[in-house]
């Protein structure tokens, strides 16, 4: 039985006042269970050959080549100079003295730097053109102006700004910058209280008077049903919704009619499709006359619109 030394798991909800050994005798160890099967005999291990020799080679750690020298991972790197810092390579020596200052160019008479003068040789001397040669340009100083035909030095002292066209002004038809002008929102349309005399009256009473009599009247049942749905068109809420169930009216009255004669009689009768399907459009009559009400009494408690005339 475990106890609270087992675990904190095992240790009671109350501390107790005392801490018991329990009666319990201790649980022994359990006999190995005796092997079911005889293990197989160990093999006998041969004894090593007598009389071996080794050949004649060197050792083995005599073949492993030297290899170089280790660096230590803790030792910084032996560097003359950092890449970044070194502006020759480090075979080359450091330049000796002081900087050779550089010169400017000799400028022209022109202004711009001078090309320099070319070789003499001895065919262009013997070819050179016999004149006076071109005269040598007069001396001039920077508090006096170029003389003509001499180009200025470039110079980054800017001049005077370019003269731009002036704005375009707006034409006098552009509209003037501000608010929109105001707009009268269309009328909203007049409430009109959701009565039984509205529900009827938009309801037409044509197509009321003819599921009326069709409900009524049992042989002229299927024709009013059938111009009802037609007079149907002239409802002006929810128009498609009233025409589907107009048109399910009559196709389920015409397939349960057909269906009860043949039940009925066993057999297909062309001409009597009409009073067999009678029966089943006065109850249509009498369903369309409560339904199509509710439907459009319900278009206008919710706010619909009406539709406009076919």
């Amino acid at each position: 039985m475990a106890h609270w030394t087992d675990g904190p798991e095992y240790a009671p909800t109350e501390r107790p006042d005392v801490f018991v050994e329990p009666d319990a005798p201790q649980l022994g160890h359990a006999d190995p269970e005796p092997d079911a099967a005889p293990r197989p005999p160990r093999a006998e291990v041969a004894p090593p050959p007598h009389g071996f020799s080794a050949p004649d080679a060197p050792p083995l750690d005599a073949l492993v080549p030297a290899s170089a020298p280790e660096r230590d991972p803790h030792e910084a790197f032996d560097v003359a100079a950092t890449p970044m810092m070194s502006w020759s390579p480090a075979t080359l020596p450091p330049p000796e003295g002081d900087p050779v200052p550089l010169e400017p160019p000799p400028m022209g008479p022109d202004g711009f730097p001078a090309l320099p003068a070319p070789t003499p040789s001895a065919w262009g001397h013997a070819h050179a053109p016999q004149g006076l040669g071109r005269p040598a340009p007069p001396a001039w100083a920077p508090d006096q102006p170029f003389p003509p035909g001499v180009a200025p030095a470039p110079s980054n002292v800017p001049g005077p700004p370019p003269a731009w066209p002036p704005p375009q002004v707006n034409p006098g038809g552009f509209p003037q910058a501000g608010p929109a002008p105001w707009e009268q929102p269309p009328p909203q349309r007049a409430f009109e209280p959701v009565t039984l005399g509205t529900m009827l009256r938009n309801t037409t009473p044509a197509v009321l008077i003819c599921l009326g009599l069709g409900a009524i009247v049992f042989p002229f049942s299927m024709a009013m049903l059938v111009l009802a749905s037609v007079l149907a068109t002239r409802i002006r809420y929810r128009r498609r919704i009233v025409g589907r169930m107009f048109t399910g009216s009559i196709l389920l009255s015409f397939l349960l009619g057909m269906a009860g004669m043949f039940d009925y009689q066993g057999a297909l009768d062309p001409l009597g499709w009409y009073d067999a399907s009678t029966g089943w459009a006065q109850l249509a009559c009498l369903i369309l006359f409560v339904a199509v009400p509710l439907v459009v009494g319900d278009a206008m408690r919710r706010g619909e619109e009406p539709e406009q005339f076919l």
